[in-house]
């Protein structure tokens, strides 16, 4: 009896232990299942949302992303942007992978910002199974309750909704999860030592880092999680350490040697300290930086679309909020140091988020708009940290030194929703204002009274929907429209008063809105002196002389414009006019003519010698040169006169030609996105 009795005791225990693992499995495939159904309840909202803030860059827009799947050997060799503008050419940036995925999208959907949106979230929801599988195998010690809290706290701040709901920011989603996977695979590695795990570690790490090199940081945070929270052999540690330098230098180095070199405008709307040569200077400016990012961590309002010059001015450590924020942060930093021996969960929080939040701090290098709301996205998850262990610790108490233990309580859960349904709401809120650009503006412009660039985007935003208005529907803007473009150009000036975009839009508001001439002049001319080498101010000077029936003058004006560019199509085709409307029928020829050598894509020139023709009544002589017009780009009406003429001549099989191409223009002009 004895020994049937010792035998059936391991037996039940199994069976128990069996039965506890079932349970906790299906435990965790509800947990799974709530994640993702919250990442939904959050940004669910964005999903009829059309494209904002600098998507073009990378979505409907991009030349690239236009071709489709087959553009992707072309988006892989390179820059992730680069244009022509008035100023010269911008080419910057290896950012391959975003642009790829909305490359396919665009090759199965076409252009649908619903589906990209809809992507967007299920990014976020990888990224949170991810990090909640990662925090729940390092902190095992731990209830469940405690990552999974750290996860929602992570998910819900709305600090990340210009991540999610901004398209162009998909690169900070795939960054993130890549460097989560990298944290995955580096973790199997530490414990097993099967080099097939840090092959995939380094291989995530990468995609991470060819999404935005954002990641950076997890060059150091890869072997501090290793060192907090695993028994991880020095050989190892090493070896992940190694890995992860060889990704940031094939990532840094890799793209020199396939593309030429990268042209960008350090300008000062976008962040003085690119001009600021003292370092005090420097670092000052970059604490009280960092201060805004530790007050949008705890209170998350206002959150804008842009900071840039002047939201946060240069200053010295004589400014109070300099001084503050750097004794809290280090303070912090300290903190973090005493209780790096232990292993304390709060030195790895803190820690976590210093060496995130450290590159976009200024002091080093300047960033783009010296701060934005998505540079938080990754440190946030330091702050998630912190603030579950101090939630879980405040209600635990004294009594008990260990939180190992820790259970989940009615205090714990209340404190979470204190914090995690005012962040729900206030993400779901903010949701609403990235609907489009002119919803974003609408809802930030009151708070950037200060931001140069902001207010200068704003007016031009409001411009630019007056001019599709005129064109679309015949209607003129608003005084009030006109009035509030006024207003935000002249906000700019009050600033900084000789910023050639914010002259430039006030000359074309009084000249084409207001016809005050005489004042749109004064601010071309402006524009011009502030900035010589844009030649946007002496097109805008030729059309309104050319108003002011001012031949000589608008004639002047565009060859000061070919003399400066000569690749400017626009301006020989306004000096073609000109030369037409004096009769002479040969310089505007000619002027069409050097047009096509720049722009060899454009029916312009030729459907304009074509016009010459009808109006000197030389139709055979039109109809040669409306011919290779369609020829390069077919236009409906164009085929429809084509056909109109042939009929009329008897020429039957050249007239359904042109008609089948008329309606062939016609169905591609359908489906252009809006």
């Amino acid at each position: 009896m004895a020994r049937q009795t010792l035998n059936n005791k391991p037996t039940q225990g199994n069976a128990a232990q069996r039965k506890n693992a079932a349970k906790s499995k299906h435990s965790h495939s509800y947990i799974i299942l709530f994640l993702a159904v919250f990442c939904f309840i959050l940004y669910g909202n964005t999903i009829t949302n059309d494209y904002s803030l600098d998507d073009e860059l990378v979505t409907w827009t991009n030349p690239q992303v236009s071709k489709g799947i087959k553009a992707l050997p072309e988006i892989f060799t390179t820059f992730y942007y680069q244009a022509s503008g008035n100023v010269g050419t911008i080419a910057f940036g290896y950012r391959p992978l975003a642009k790829a995925t909305f490359a396919i999208e665009r090759s199965i959907f076409g252009v649908n910002p619903q589906v990209s949106h809809f992507i967007n979230i299920l990014l976020y929801i990888a990224t949170a199974w991810l990090l909640y599988l990662i925090l729940r195998r390092l902190f095992k010690k731990f209830h469940w309750i405690f990552p999974l809290a750290i996860t929602l706290i992570f998910l819900a701040h709305p600090l990340h909704t210009e991540v999610v709901a901004s398209l162009k920011n998909r690169e900070e989603l795939l960054a993130f999860l890549g460097a989560l996977g990298g944290m995955w695979f580096f973790l199997e590695y530490a414990g097993s030592g099967k080099t097939k795990h840090i092959l995939w570690g380094t291989l995530c790490f990468l995609l991470g880092y060819i999404s935005k090199s954002s990641v950076m940081p997890f060059l150091l945070i890869y072997p501090l999680t290793l060192y907090f929270f695993t028994d991880v052999k020095p050989r190892r540690l090493i070896s992940i350490t190694i890995v992860s330098l060889f990704v940031l230098i094939v990532a840094q180095v890799g793209p020199m040697l396939f593309l030429p070199e990268a042209i960008h405008s350090n300008a000062l709307i976008e962040n003085p300290l690119y001009l600021e040569k003292n370092i005090m200077a420097r670092a000052a400016t970059g604490f009280v930086g960092l201060l805004h990012y530790l007050k949008l961590l705890f209170w998350p309002s206002p959150l804008l679309f842009y900071y840039g010059y002047d939201m946060i001015p240069v200053t010295n450590f004589a400014n109070p909020l300099a001084i503050i924020s750097f004794i809290i942060h280090l303070t912090l930093f300290l903190l973090a140091i005493v209780l790096f021996r232990k292993k304390h969960v709060l030195s790895y929080a803190i820690l976590f988020y210093l060496i995130s939040i450290a590159m976009y701090s200024n002091i080093v290098v300047p960033v783009v708009g010296i701060v934005g709301d998505r540079f938080a996205y990754v440190a946030s998850l330091g702050f998630a940290i912190a603030i579950g262990w101090l939630i879980f610790r405040l209600v635990q108490g004294k009594s008990q030194p260990s939180m190992a233990n820790v259970q989940p309580s009615v205090p714990i859960i209340i404190l979470l929703m204190l914090i995690i349904v005012p962040y729900t709401i206030v993400t779901i809120d903010r949701n609403k204002d990235w609907k489009n650009l002119t919803t974003l503006y609408e809802a930030d412009i009151p708070h950037l009274e200060r931001s140069v660039k902001a207010n200068t985007q704003y007016a031009g935003n409001l411009m630019y929907n007056a001019f599709n208005a005129a064109q679309q529907e015949g209607r003129l803007p608003s005084r009030l429209d006109i009035e509030r473009m006024i207003k935000h150009y002249n906000l700019s000036l009050k600033i900084l008063p000789d910023y050639y975009d914010a002259l430039n839009g006030l000359g074309t508001v009084y000249s084409n809105f207001l016809g005050d001439y005489k004042r749109a002049i004064q601010y071309f001319e402006a524009a011009a002196r502030s900035n010589p080498k844009n030649v946007a101010a002496y097109i805008n000077l030729g059309y309104v002389y050319r108003e002011l029936k001012n031949n000589e003058k608008a004639l002047e004006c565009y060859h000061k414009v070919l003399s400066m560019d000569s690749t400017k199509v626009k301006a020989y085709f306004k000096l073609a006019d000109i030369y037409f409307e004096i009769g002479d029928t040969a310089k505007a020829t000619r002027m069409n003519m050097l047009a096509t050598r720049f722009d060899p894509y454009t029916n312009v020139p030729y459907v304009n010698i074509g016009n010459y023709h009808l109006l000197s009544r030389d139709t055979l002589g039109a109809v040669k040169w409306y011919e290779k017009a369609v020829e390069i780009q077919p236009d409906y009406e164009l085929c429809m006169k084509l056909y109109m003429h042939y009929s009329q001549q008897g020429d039957f099989q050249k007239a359904n030609y042109y008609k089948q191409m008329a309606e062939q223009a016609r169905q591609l002009t359908k489906q252009k996105p809006r």
